[in-house]
């Protein structure tokens, strides 16, 4: 407790005391009888909602059930030659506006006879197990599995009915009515918009999932999920519970289970309409502001009094701050102790986590020199490697010329020749290394460049007497990327492994994606990179290996930064090294 606190309360304990208690109670009653008021219209609303659920579901299962049973029918069992079948639920469908999205016929091996739709005459109606059956008096009628999938501009639930022959009383199809549940969506999203505040309304199946929702449940795409499905309670119309994993905070629920609808006895599934508390209780809330204007006058008072030990109060942040004055003078200067309130001693504890700010800061400069140092050995290193290279690549064209050159000559120089190719623009590279070029992006399959990779690198694997595998099960792997700067990462870590990892080792590449990023794993079984040393394998210079230079791996980092991507060094689970390269799956292209 801070001491200008401690002296407010000693000033107004005693005259906040009763104040503050008949304030509380105030307020907790008016809470308590808004909460009940509340409640009720949300009970009540769920209540009437449902009805309107269950009659609409009545009237659409009893249409089905109905039309079903009509002398029209029985044309399927000829295919509809006179088309009779099609136009009557073409007439159907539109003396019914919007109710339903499609009306058709199926035969008993799926294939649509008849429909209100001519495009989808001759498509297959896929047969599977009804998803819930509804007893009407005079029937039974089924409804399909629920496909929904966002923006939800389609959504239908597929009503379906068998029909029997009058002849011999075979099954010989079933019709289908596909209710259009925008009907029940714009209903909720009519009871969603209250003078309380927003409310979010919810249709359940008896398995808890969410057939239908108003458009925040919606646009949350919580459809078909069972985010509430513990939310029901057991006979009670109005309950108050936390809103997680929905909303933050509780939310009020107003609850209504299905009654049927004129001897229909409904499918199970019940209605809520609930509403965060911190909404719902906006009215009763203006009243803290009536008695926080009379906490406030109140403490003015006892501030004036209070500013008498100001001082004392003020004199540790006196000396914080001549100590700040003095910190640019020394440069090893450790963070200040101060003592005194609580405040003040945050306030030093902020200034030791600048300190620590400080040098990262440092840390920083020194990388970036680094990388200055890296562009001046890169231009050196050009300058004594181009030439050889250029005879090297020279050479195998003229051997390519060579008639006599077998199958395996001929690949093997075009090998050379494209090695030497991208080493030229490895160098080209090296000389950008303080300063890389930007990626030119085109979608590339990330697959098939981890598997040249391994194709390159395989007889230098099979000398080492190591087990190069591949293990991509990515299902997506295509992305925006450089092909030859990423092939260039791969072939570093995959090297590195290679080099790396005892004869009789093995090195694996993995992948895996899921819906934002790829990432691709190169785990080998040699002896591992120490954790104390994890963090500093990117840095330029950095090696622990004989003969090394320690810019690979700091090339390698900065491919994938301008992929906007991310690479990290762990522990494999063979106990070596995993280097782990995850890339971004919705990058746009750029030519």
């Amino acid at each position: 407790m801070t001491i200008s606190r401690l002296l407010l309360i000693a000033f107004l304990s005693l005259t906040f005391l009763a104040l503050a208690l008949l304030a509380s109670l105030s307020f907790f009653a008016s809470r308590e009888a808004l909460a009940e008021e509340i409640g009720r219209n949300l009970a009540k609303d769920a209540t009437l909602l449902m009805e309107q659920v269950d009659m609409q579901l009545f009237e659409r299962l009893q249409n089905i059930h109905s039309w079903s049973r009509l002398d029209v029918m029985q044309d399927a069992r000829v295919g509809d030659v006179d088309k009779r079948l099609a136009r009557f639920l073409t007439d159907i469908r539109q003396g019914y506006g919007e109710v339903y999205s499609e009306l058709f016929f199926a035969d008993g091996t799926g294939r649509v006879v008849a429909s209100s739709t001519t495009a989808a005459i001759g498509r297959t109606q896929a047969l599977q197990a009804p998803w819930v059956g509804a007893k009407l008096p005079n029937g039974e009628v089924f409804l399909q599995p629920l496909d929904l999938q966002a923006p939800y501009s389609q959504a239908s639930l597929l009503i379906h009915t068998p029909v029997y022959s009058r002849y011999d009383g075979r099954e010989i199809g079933g019709l289908y009515g596909a209710f259009d549940l925008w009907q029940i969506f714009r209903l909720f999203d009519q009871a969603e918009h209250s003078v309380s505040g927003n409310r979010y309304v919810a249709l359940i199946d008896q398995e808890g999932r969410l057939v239908a929702g108003s458009a925040s449940l919606r646009d949350r795409g919580l459809l078909l999920a069972k985010a509430l499905s513990d939310w029901r309670p057991d006979g009670m119309a109005t309950f108050t519970r936390n809103g997680v994993p929905l909303l933050k905070g509780e939310v009020l629920i107003g609850h209504a289970a299905s009654r049927g609808y004129q001897g229909y006895p409904g499918l199970g599934w019940s209605v809520l309409v609930f509403q965060p508390t911190d909404q719902a209780f906006r009215s009763v809330r203006a009243l803290l502001w009536l008695f926080s204007l009379v906490f406030l006058v109140t403490g003015l008072l006892a501030g004036v009094a209070a500013l008498a030990v100001a001082g004392r109060i003020a004199r540790p942040l006196v000396r914080l701050t001549a100590w700040t004055r003095d910190f640019v003078r020394h440069e090893n200067a450790v963070g200040p102790h101060i003592a005194g309130t609580r405040e003040v001693r945050e306030l030093g504890t902020a200034f030791g986590q600048m300190l620590e700010n400080l040098q990262q800061s440092r840390q920083q400069v020194i990388h970036a020199a680094k990388l200055a140092m890296v562009g001046e050995m890169a231009a050196i290193m050009a300058h004594e490697v181009r030439t050889p290279l250029g005879i090297l690549h020279t050479s195998a064209q003229m051997l390519q010329r060579e008639p006599q050159l077998s199958a395996e000559g001929l690949e093997l120089t075009r090998f050379m020749l494209d090695e030497s190719a991208r080493l030229e623009r490895l160098i080209s590279t090296l000389l950008e290394c303080a300063r890389p070029r930007p990626p030119r992006m085109r979608s590339c399959d990330v697959h098939a460049i981890v598997r040249r990779v391994a194709d390159l690198l395989a007889t230098q694997a099979r000398k080492k007497n190591i087990r190069l595998g591949c293990s991509l099960k990515a299902e997506n792997s295509t992305t925006a990327c450089d092909e030859e700067l990423l092939m260039q990462v791969f072939l570093n870590l995959v090297m590195n492994a290679i080099q790396i990892t005892p004869s009789g080792g093995r090195v694996e590449v993995r992948s895996s994606s899921d819906r934002e990023a790829l990432s691709v794993e190169v785990d080998d079984d040699g002896p591992g990179i120490p954790e104390q040393n994890r963090p500093k394998v990117f840095d330029p210079f950095f090696t622990t290996r004989e003969g090394g230079i320690g810019l690979g791996l700091t090339v390698t980092r900065q491919i994938v930064d301008a992929h906007h991507g991310r690479i990290v060094a762990e522990a494999s689970e063979w106990g070596g090294a995993r280097f782990k390269v995850s890339l971004p799956l919705k990058e746009e292209t750029t030519s």
